[in-house]
């Protein structure tokens, strides 16, 4: 079979494992749940989306693989389309923001204990929130594509300590650093930019990049 995922979805399916019951919400054209559905063993994907049109092309793209039985499409928002079912959710190529929006309901659904989710910006925050709505990170990785660093967090539910700006990141990998070493240029690059009288964000950037060049650089 040829790829038909880029590498943040590729790298994210492998997040998921044969017998799960998942929600990919926000499904696009469909192909992460294809993948899934042809790659996993027992494997139940339910494909939703708010919009017609791509639930339209995901209809398309599964006829094309011969996947109609093996794939429900749900027009819906969020958590709206939830089945008792489900119970495991995935949620990739969206603002933290809207993450945080689409999950912050998500104790309405005892059903789900787990998350997959890959933010496209603020990784701190969605760990936080995520966190503090009962769930607890397992696992993480970050993608280089395209120039563009993306997250990819399973959180399961349930309570542990939490590192909201490290996660659960292995510091050593070469991607990893490489990020880091991204944020703390780009620290120092606003840093002097900005004038004398935004002196309490200059002091956070400071900060910011102690931590990193003492977690990830120092050891």
């Amino acid at each position: 079979m040829k790829k038909i995922l880029n590498e943040r979805l590729q790298t994210l399916s492998a997040f998921i494992e044969d017998g799960e019951v998942v929600l990919d919400i926000g499904c696009d054209h469909g192909l992460l749940g294809i993948y899934l559905s042809l790659n996993r063993n027992n494997i139940h994907v339910i494909s939703s989306d708010i919009n017609k049109k791509p639930l339209n092309k995901a209809k398309e793209n599964i006829h094309k693989y011969h996947l109609d039985d093996k794939i429900d499409l749900r027009l819906g928002d969020g958590l709206s389309v939830v089945s008792d079912d489900i119970k495991t959710i995935i949620i990739s190529g969206m603002g933290t923001e809207t993450i945080i929006n689409i999950l912050k309901s998500i104790n309405n659904y005892s059903n789900i204990n787990k998350l997959v989710l890959s933010p496209n910006n603020d990784f701190p925050l969605l760990r936080e929130h995520i966190c503090k709505l009962g769930f607890y990170i397992t696992k993480e990785e970050i993608v280089l594509e395209n120039n563009k660093y993306y997250l990819i967090s399973e959180f399961k539910r349930g309570y542990n300590k939490c590192d909201y700006y490290f996660g659960k990141l292995n510091l050593k990998d070469a991607i990893v650093r490489k990020y880091y070493q991204y944020i703390y240029d780009k620290n120092r690059q606003i840093f002097s930019n900005l004038s004398l009288k935004n002196k309490l964000k200059k002091i956070s950037l400071l900060k910011e990049n102690w931590r990193i060049k003492k977690i990830v650089f120092d050891k």
